[in-house]
Order: C-alpha cells, then structure tokens, then sequence
C-alpha cells in the first residue's frame, strides 16, 4: 500500500508548467483542470488572469468596473496561491512520512506523524485547505435586469 502512495504523491508533487493552450483546452473540453499541484493552481492562476483580460476588452467597463474586475482577478491569484502552498506543504509532509514509513491509514484518511493528514481512499487522495478566504465582487459586465440574469444562471 506504501507504494502505491508514494507513487500518487510523487505525481502530486511532480513540477510541470502550464501553458495557456493546454489550460484551455482542458477548461473547455472537461471544465476542470487535474494534475500535479503546481499544474493545477498555476492554470487556474493562467487562467483567471486570461478570463480577466478578455473581459476587459470585450465588454465596455466603467472606470469602476474595471478596477472592481481588477481587484477580483487579484483576490482569486491571491487566494489559489495561498491554497497551493498550504496544499504543497501537506503533501510534503506526507510524503515525507510516507517515504520513511512513519505513518498511519485511518478511517479513510494518511496521516503523518506530525498531524498532517489528507483524505486518502482507493480511488481519491484530497488535501483539505483550511482558512484561505477573501471578500472579492465580480462587477456586473452583462448589465441585465435581475429577473433576465436570474434566467440565464438556471
């Protein structure tokens, strides 16, 4: 069982770059993105820093607008790289623990001896981030009346 962990972790913790073709084709086709840590929060980071850009130029933003969409796009880079150290250093310690066979399967979650733990199962391996949060408004670009947009968001 050991080895099949490490062997999860190892590809957790693997170190790709993304590119924004790659980011987008995996957005588009499946709506989500997978892989290694650094992958996956740097996509999403590529790509709300892309989502930003375009709606900057596609849609006619006040002033205000803009800098609110600004703040936004800053408030989720801020808080996906928050939550990729966090998710980097769990992983770590795991492994870590993992690799010196200093650790413990309970109740369907690894734990390392320093109370770093994950969900861990046959099939999914999750690393729960705590306390990473931020107060950000998303300005609104369509300027539909409420009942319209209410439609639209069903």
């Amino acid at each position: 069982m050991g080895s099949k962990i490490i062997q999860r972790l190892e590809l957790a913790l693997s170190v790709k770059k993304p590119t924004l073709e790659e980011v987008l084709e995996e957005v588009s086709t499946r709506g989500v993105l997978r892989g290694p840590v650094d992958f996956v929060f740097s996509a999403w980071r590529l790509y709300v820093e892309y989502a930003a850009q375009e709606i900057a130029e596609t849609f006619q933003l006040t002033e205000e607008e803009r800098r609110t969409l600004l703040n936004f796009r800053d408030a989720m880079k801020t808080l996906l790289t928050e939550a990729q150290r966090q998710a980097r250093k769990k992983l770590a310690a795991l492994y870590k623990a993992v690799a010196e066979g200093n650790y413990r399967l309970e109740g369907g979650k690894l734990f390392a001896p320093d109370g770093t733990w994950m969900y861990a199962t046959k099939n999914v391996m999750r690393v729960p981030i705590r306390r990473v949060s931020a107060s950000a408004r998303f300005p609104d670009v369509l300027k539909l009346p409420r009942q319209r947009l209410e439609m639209i968001q069903m």
